[in-house]
């Protein structure tokens, strides 16, 4: 009997050693600001709509870490840096078909997200707390709303 309990607690032990759990970094190589969600639209027409989560990039050095996706609300997504007229920031755009690829990993609140990046060649992830939720914002064509 005492055979068939260490199995089983070995089985378990190896199982879950071998899941995809994602551990959470409490230091990055990279210093965020203020981050915010703000879903969009296109006025002169009715199926461009979208949700986008904007970071403030303080500092960050390419060579110690590379931003790469953001999970958000049940969602991933690869994330942009661009330099705008409020100064560097990090942009998510997650469309209405962008589901995580994978079981989503993390449980987050709604003013949470999760970046992944990659540091000395594996991959991390930092949890970003606070973000705002802005109203809605509208658009007149895609032209003004990729110029702002």
């Amino acid at each position: 009997m005492k055979t068939h309990i260490y199995i089983l607690g070995l089985s378990l032990f190896i199982l879950m050693g071998c899941g995809s759990k994602k551990n959470l970094e409490t230091l990055a190589p990279f210093s965020l600001g203020e981050a915010y969600g703000q879903s969009w639209s296109i006025d002169e027409t009715t199926s461009a709509k979208g949700y986008e989560l904007v970071v403030a990039v303080l500092s960050l050095e390419n060579d110690k870490a590379d931003l790469k996706n953001v999970y958000h609300k049940g969602k991933m997504a690869p994330i942009t840096i661009e330099l705008t007229d409020k100064g560097i920031m990090g942009i998510v755009e997650f469309g209405e078909a962008v589901e995580s690829p994978e079981e989503f990993p993390f449980d987050l609140t709604d003013t949470q997200a999760v970046i992944s990046y990659v540091h000395k060649e594996k991959v991390k992830y930092y949890r970003i707390n606070g973000i705002q939720q802005n109203l809605p914002v509208s658009y007149s064509s895609l032209r003004e709303k990729n110029s702002r």
